[in-house]
């Protein structure tokens, strides 16, 4: 049984529209805006297992439903559900599952039954919950390539909403670095700058400052980047959000890419260019140790990050 099949056989229980189904009965209509027009928008989250509290801690919930709320205002949806209402679907899919380990979540709110390309309802939503180790790149590093695929416009797609319809784009530089042999890609906006990887946001260190393309960049407004740079402040380590041009890439000393589902990835070459020594550097490996502390609940400062799906309830 491979890595995917074994992590759906783990799941029992998903949440629709508010209420506990079993997995195998969760349906949507094949008509459904969401799937026929991509009229869906959807967050990811991740919840960490702290073996020694026996609890399972949701990282940065509130931020991710925040973000999830001017989604869905963008997409005009007909009386969206509101933050509180589905992070209680969240907690009570974990708990359902009674998962013990490191776990993923996904969140899709969407146009559901049957509707045409500009339909705002009726409105439907899933949370779906898996487990799911850390990927081994975390400590091995990857190689990227530079897509030949631009990132979509602001003024076209914006990139800045967690919108599916927008990761066709992304899944276009993901094929292309597979054909490769890459790990990743870089995507380049239409003036020739750096945007972002397919799913995940990019930092490079030159003359030992840590650049990252600002949000005004094609870039999703990403909690893990700016989990990032609130960590680097308080550890002194410098950073800086700007404009970067692809030629940087080949000048950089470390670089990771980061997001929900890679966390802090190392990556050791662009385009066939060693980054540093072609090893993940020690600044990028500081930063993960810190972002384990935290997100594992072993850092006090950042209690307000988490939030405990089995406090108070029977954990034996």
């Amino acid at each position: 049984m491979n890595t995917t099949q074994d992590s759906r056989a783990q799941i029992k229980w998903v949440t629709q529209n508010h209420q506990l189904v079993a997995y195998q009965d969760a349906k949507i209509s094949v008509m459904a805006p969401g799937l026929t027009f991509a009229a869906l928008v959807f967050e990811g989250f991740r919840a960490y297992w702290n073996a020694e509290q026996e609890e399972l801690l949701i990282f940065r919930l509130d931020d991710h439903l925040k973000r999830l709320q001017f989604s869905m205002a963008l997409l005009e949806l007909d009386d969206p559900p509101n933050s509180e209402t589905l992070a209680q679907d969240i907690l009570a899919t974990l708990k359902a599952n009674d998962f013990r380990e490191d776990t993923y979540i996904r969140l899709q709110v969407y146009v559901d039954d049957w509707g045409s390309m500009t339909a705002t309802g009726p409105v439907g939503s899933t949370v779906i919950c898996r487990p799911r180790p850390r990927v081994a790149t975390f400590e091995t590093g990857q190689t990227f390539i530079t897509s030949s695929w631009s990132r979509n416009l602001e003024n076209a797609s914006p990139p800045r909403i967690k919108a599916s319809g927008n990761y066709l784009n992304s899944r276009l530089a993901g094929l292309e670095a597979k054909r490769q042999g890459a790990g990743g890609a870089v995507m380049l906006n239409g003036d020739g700058t750096i945007s972002e990887g397919p799913g995940g946001c990019l930092f490079l260190m030159r003359d030992g400052v840590f650049l990252t393309p600002d949000v005004n960049s094609g870039i999703l407004e990403s909690i893990t980047r700016q989990t990032i740079l609130d960590m680097a402040a308080a550890m002194d380590i410098e950073m800086a959000e700007r404009p970067i041009g692809r030629t940087e890439l080949y000048l950089a000393e470390e670089a990771f890419y980061c997001g929900t589902g890679q966390e802090i990835g190392p990556v050791n070459a662009f385009d066939g260019r060693p980054v540093g020594n072609g090893e993940p550097g020690p600044v990028t490996r500081a930063l993960q140790a810190r972002f384990d502390e935290i997100v594992r609940g072993r850092s006090a400062a950042h209690e307000h990050w988490l939030t405990r799906v089995y406090a108070g309830a029977d954990n034996g």
